[in-house]
Formats: structure tokens, sequence, C-alpha cells
């Protein structure tokens, strides 16, 4: 299967569909939050994998199936750069968002008087965050086809949290997807700054969860950013979305595993001979 659609993908996807489900309860409980600022960096083509729903074949779809529960507004922009994907990506909202509810205003979609959803034919690394408020709860999906395709800028953390305190998010990471880790050290090392700018931009109440899919050779993770007070759920969400497709995931928190933790992103990004010196 090519990296993008690979028999990983749907246990990502039930992660994905659980982290924003949750966000939408936690929300509507809260009311320091007004509003949903969602933004998928790396949308691709909006068609489901292996002939399953739309609304859990992919990310576009388990966006916007989840923003029409949401009982606050929702803002929801799609990015994807390559344009002969992006041509597929409207034609696939074209054919599954009037079944949702959704109508077309043009420049972008809208259910009732609850969602926008937006889409954009560039990288994610361009995503704004002039729209983001005080009172604003902001996920990203950064889901990249590889580490090295990675689509969130250097600064764009820091940038959300300097708007909002509500911000969390889930990136994807192939490490060693189409035998990456041929690549110079020198270039690998690029991915530790990755997450190292996701680890600086953390605030107290936030945590960084590192979660590893054990035995794999193309060595997906996956980077999950969340409260603190969400650790020991969130990481049970991870562990059993990723076991219903019969697989295992090793996880360490930054926080409170930090050994662990850089010793999982050592064996994510070094190769065995490099682990030994």
């Amino acid at each position: 299967m090519s990296v993008g659609h690979s028999r990983r993908t749907p246990a990502k996807h039930k992660l994905m569909s659980s982290i924003i489900g949750r966000e939408v309860g936690a929300a509507s409980k809260n009311p320091a939050i007004d509003r949903h600022v969602w933004k998928d960096l790396c949308a691709g083509d909006g068609i489901p994998v292996d002939g399953r729903g739309w609304c859990e074949g992919c990310s576009p779809g388990i966006f916007a199936y989840h923003a029409t529960h949401a009982k606050k507004p929702v803002d929801l922009e799609l990015y994807e750069i390559k344009p002969a994907t992006y041509d597929r990506l409207i034609e696939s909202l074209k054919l599954r968002l009037p079944e949702l509810g959704y109508e077309n205003k043009g420049d972008c979609w809208q259910f009732r008087d609850m969602v926008t959803l937006r889409t954009f034919n560039a990288s994610g690394s361009d995503a704004g965050v002039d729209d983001i408020g005080r009172r604003d709860a902001v996920l990203i999906s950064n889901d990249p086809n590889a580490i090295t395709d990675w689509a969130m800028r250097p600064t764009f953390a820091a940038e959300i949290e300097a708007r909002t305190p509500w911000f969390r998010s889930i990136s994807t990471m192939g490490c060693n997807a189409a035998g990456l880790k041929r690549l110079s050290l020198e270039e690998r090392m690029g991915w530790f700054r990755l997450i190292e700018q996701q680890e600086s931009a953390l605030p107290r109440h936030r945590d960084l969860l590192l979660a590893a899919i054990d035995g794999d050779a193309s060595q997906w993770a996956y980077l999950l950013n969340d409260p603190v007070k969400w650790r020991g759920t969130q990481e049970k969400v991870a562990v059993s979305a990723f076991a219903r497709y019969a697989y295992r995931l090793e996880t360490a928190w930054y926080g409170t595993q930090r050994a662990a933790y850089e010793q999982m992103k050592r064996r994510l990004f070094l190769t065995k001979t490099e682990l030994e010196w």
C-alpha cells in the first residue's frame, strides 16, 4: 500500500475521531470556550480508505461529521498542498458534505449557522493564526505521509499558545516510511528539532504523549498534545484505538516519563548502529 493509505490508517482514524469527539464534549461544558477552531494541515483527497464510510475513513470526513455535533460554532479549515490531490478533495466534498446537511456558499461550506468549512490549496505550514481568539478551542491535525513532510511550521504551536490556552494537536510521524532511515544523520537530526518545537511551546497545564507502534518496520508514531488532567484517559484511548486493529502502542509522556520518552525518540529517529554509539 502507499504511505498515505496503509493498513495502520483505520487505527489512526479511530484515534483521531476519538480525539475530536472528546474535544466537542469538553468544550460544550466549558463556559470559557466560545468557539472551535480546527485546522487539518494535511487533508489529502477526502476519499475514504478500505471501503469505509466517509465520516470515519478520511480526516476531512471525520472533522466535518464531528463539527455537525458540536454545541458551539466551528471554523474548520482543510489544507492540501498538491493540486491534483486538492482537486479530488473538492470533488469529494461536493459529493459528501450535502449528505451531512452542509450547503455550498461559494467560497465556503456551511452547516446551519454553526459550522463554516473552508479549503485551501496550500501547505499547512502556511495556516494562519490571526483568526484565533482567547476563547477559542484550537485543534490541529498534522498528518503527513512521512515525517519528512511535516506540515507544522517551527513557530506554529507557540503562535497558538500566545493566543489561547485551549490548544490540542495530533501529529503523525512515519520515521522509516519508504526507508527514510537511509537519509543522512544530519537530515534526521532535524526530526528531533521538530519535536523540540512542540516541547518548548508547552504550558504547565499540558503535556505531550509519544506513542509508537511496536514492531512496525515503517516506525509510525503519533505525538499528542493534551491537557495534563487527561493523561490517563488519553493514553488509554490511544492504546485502545490501535488494539482494535491488533497493534500494540508503546507510550511515554514528556512531562512524567522523560527518560522513556527521550529513548523512544532515539529509537524512532536513529539507526540501530547509531543507537549503539
